[in-house]
């Protein structure tokens, strides 16, 4: 009696996992629109707007946050989903900056964002002026970047550009 059970199970699991593997994945475009939607509806991000993050962080005379994500890449989709989808500890220190959420490069400046475009996810922290005070992010190689990133890497590089933004009359210069 129990081995026809184990067995029918055995099959419908096979079957739901067949079927789950059989769906079709999103396309590049689908995984970008429903990142926007997700990431704007908390209105919290700039999407896609550096220029537009620029004149925020002018006129409020914050920090600016631009984070360059991949999408669809996985690389470092869990750091992203911990910046992103309010962690604590992580939207405190995003409350101090103009934060922009970049998923292409068409028609950004690169030789003011210069870094390694095989990653998946990079951060670069900026004055309203446009001065680079910082960028976080780092991929070894594709299959072993679980060590590369952290969020309390993360976090501490937002402490000290803090701090940094807070002299930055002091040392502007340098």
């Amino acid at each position: 009696m129990r081995i026809p059970f184990l067995i029918s199970f055995a099959l419908c699991s096979f079957a739901s996992l067949s079927a789950l593997q059989a769906q079709p994945k999103k396309d590049r475009n689908t995984l970008v629109r429903d990142d926007r939607a997700r990431v704007l509806g908390d209105g919290f991000w700039i999407y896609n707007d550096v220029d537009k993050g620029l004149a925020e962080a002018q006129s409020t005379s914050k920090p600016l946050l631009v984070i360059f994500r991949c999408i669809p890449c996985e690389a470092c989709a869990q750091l992203d989903e911990q910046v992103v989808e309010n962690n604590p500890a992580v939207r405190k220190a995003l409350s101090r900056f103009v934060c922009v959420r970049q998923v292409y490069t068409n028609g950004i400046d690169l030789s003011r964002f210069q870094f390694d475009y095989d990653q998946s996810w990079a951060a670069f922290f900026m004055n309203g002026d446009g001065t680079i005070y910082g960028r976080y992010g780092t991929r070894s190689h594709q299959s072993e970047s679980a060590d590369d990133v952290s969020l309390e890497g993360f976090l501490a590089t937002m402490t000290e550009v803090l701090e940094l933004h807070s002299k930055y009359a002091e040392v502007k210069d340098s």
